[in-house]
């Protein structure tokens, strides 16, 4: 079976507000608006639904394409979106106005599946951070979400935040919301594979920048989903490496019957492109078929 090349789709958003609402911005004009890259696979043969993966904090969504490939010969439609301040979606590194901004995004992305696939159903694959995110948008709009796949949650995500101001003035400066911290990505603790490792070190688009309005935000949204997990209301699965200190398994399993947890032996944080890739992605695609029949 020929293999389909990805498509580079550019949506056209509003800028965001302080607070992560939509901007102030005038229709049909370059003032105001925001560019979200966005890469799509087709589906090979009648689409069976639509899935779009949520990457990790500092990563983007061009280094899932081997694992869209795979869904997508399973006749699903894939979208690898850029997150704000990620991959070649416009924005300062890191920097993110707060999860009403991130599901807006989603949405658009959503929607934007919805209009070439009107009656499919609709999976999110979240990873790390991006399982957050994949979690919280589900809580709040269970009926867009058919199926959930959370990849190593970060669900007690540790972000070193910026330097504080230092000087003679320091006491009157405050942190600007966009100052740059850091994620602390340490490849050792992401990859038991060397390949893998090597990829992400030479990836010119992977950073390791967050910044402090993202590091506030994270943690206000990270304890919501941990206390809401066992709510949700659609087929989840939830997959863990043995990176417990990036993302703790026994939190996962607290949610109950509810949620369907696996632990992958052999594999970090990383579990789409660490040792054994390929087979993860592969056992999300059968999971996949199995509960949507």
């Amino acid at each position: 079976m020929a293999i389909t090349e990805p498509l580079a789709t550019y949506l056209e958003l509003r800028q965001s507000a302080e607070d992560g609402s939509e901007g102030a911005g005038l229709s049909h004009s370059s003032k105001g608006l925001f560019l979200l890259h966005v890469l799509e696979l087709a589906a090979y043969g009648e689409p069976r639904g639509g899935v779009t993966l949520v990457h990790d904090a500092g990563d983007h969504g061009g280094r899932y394409l081997d694992t869209a490939r795979v869904l997508a010969e399973a006749r699903f439609a894939v979208a690898l979106p850029d997150l704000r301040g990620h991959g070649k979606s416009e924005g300062a590194r890191g920097h993110s106005a707060g999860i009403a901004e991130v599901l807006r995004d989603l949405d658009s992305v959503q929607d934007h599946l919805a209009y070439r696939l009107p009656v499919a159903p609709k999976v999110l694959i979240g990873v790390g951070l991006g399982a957050l995110y994949a979690l919280r948008y589900t809580l709040d709009k269970p009926g867009n979400v058919a199926a959930l796949v959370l990849v190593s949650p970060r669900w007690r995500p540790a972000f070193r935040a910026p330097a504080a101001p230092g000087g003679l003035f320091k006491m009157f400066k405050k942190l600007a919301p966009d100052a740059p911290g850091a994620i602390g990505n340490d490849v050792t603790r992401l990859f038991r594979d060397e390949a893998a490792r090597s990829a992400w070190r030479s990836d010119p688009l992977v950073h390791d920048v967050i910044t402090q309005r993202a590091i506030e935000q994270v943690g206000t949204v990270a304890a919501d989903v941990e206390r809401r997990l066992a709510q949700v209301s659609v087929p989840t699965l939830v997959l863990h490496g043995e990176a417990r200190e990036l993302s703790d398994a026994s939190i996962s399993k607290s949610a109950g019957a509810s949620v369907e947890v696996r632990e992958l032996r052999g594999a970090a944080h990383e579990l789409l492109h660490d040792s054994g890739g390929p087979q993860v992605a592969a056992l999300v695609r059968d999971w996949l078929q199995q509960v949507l029949g």
